[in-house]
């Protein structure tokens, strides 16, 4: 019997363990990028009239807000909800063990 037990231990030992790729941090931070990114898109949406309206901006010299953000704001903050998924990705968790050579 107790040969039959170190038998089980043995074949215990000798399987291999896989660990995640990613941990909860790196979900965490893919999350909030993914929601930055939506916000990005989410500041793009709504009439466009006022972005090709050139001669409203050359009589009264003022662009509106709206156009300020759809066009030059909302890029910037879907890259960097990108800029924040590249990070998530190659973030070390610091987790890692050296493998035996």
């Amino acid at each position: 019997m107790a040969a039959k037990n170190k038998k089980n231990t043995e074949t215990q030992k000798s399987k291999p363990t896989y660990e995640m790729t990613f941990n909860k941090e790196n979900y965490t931070w893919m999350i909030i990028g993914f929601a930055i990114i939506v916000l990005g898109f989410i500041l793009m949406v709504g009439k466009t009239d006022d972005i090709f309206n050139n001669a409203e901006v050359f009589t009264t010299g003022e662009k509106s807000f709206s156009t300020t953000v759809k066009v030059t704001i909302a890029p910037l903050v879907v890259l960097i909800g990108f800029a924040v998924e590249i990070y998530a990705i190659f973030r070390n968790t610091g987790t890692v063990e050296n493998e035996p050579s």
